[in-house]
């Protein structure tokens, strides 16, 4: 059985909740404040971090290996001071799930896996609708990232740029995250 399987398998036995990357992506749209949102965070994460648009549009799951990304219009502040005027209403747009996410999510886009090379996603998934590689200066490394995009929602494989391994992959509506936008 393949790894990312035996974790799902341990997860099961354990009683863990299984999610497929898709059960995520329903609640794109969703205000932080929403109640039901809240009541999906809270039943599967339980060491989240709190928002604070200041520090990132991110709130963040260690233990199970997710960022759950936000979009912030309406927010005002000022972050060279670290002032915030209105705190706006924050909606999820985006998530971006790491290796250890096996505990948490079960079934990846295109059936594809952490264990997955370059060439085996593109196998998988066909041709990329956009690729971007280069040197990004603010991470002082090479960057490869392959976009496919389902309907509304862009994926976004992000590679090692050298070894051509997948490092995370970045999943967002693609009509709330204007800077992103394919």
């Amino acid at each position: 059985m393949p790894p990312h399987r035996q974790a799902v398998a341990v997860a099961c036995k354990l009683g863990q909740t299984m999610l497929s990357y898709r059960d995520i992506t329903k609640h794109f749209g969703s205000s932080l404040f929403d109640k039901d949102f809240q009541s999906f965070l809270t039943n599967t994460f339980s060491d989240l971090t709190e928002y604070n648009i200041l520090e990132s549009d991110y709130i963040i799951s260690d233990d199970k290996g997710i960022e759950l990304g936000f979009t912030n219009p309406d927010a005002v502040y000022d972050d060279d001071d670290n002032i915030i005027f209105e705190k706006g209403n924050p909606i999820f747009s985006h998530f971006i799930i790491y290796p250890r996410s096996a505990k948490l999510i079960d079934n990846l886009p295109f059936d594809t896996n952490f264990m997955d090379s370059r060439f085996a996603v593109i196998t998988k998934a066909g041709n990329p609708i956009q690729t971007q590689e280069g040197y990004a200066n603010f991470l002082d490394k090479n960057f490869l990232v392959d976009n496919y995009k389902l309907n509304d929602i862009v994926i976004t494989f992000d590679y090692d740029a050298e070894k051509k391994t997948l490092n995370h992959i970045q999943i967002r509506d693609n009509n709330l995250v204007e800077h992103l936008k394919v």
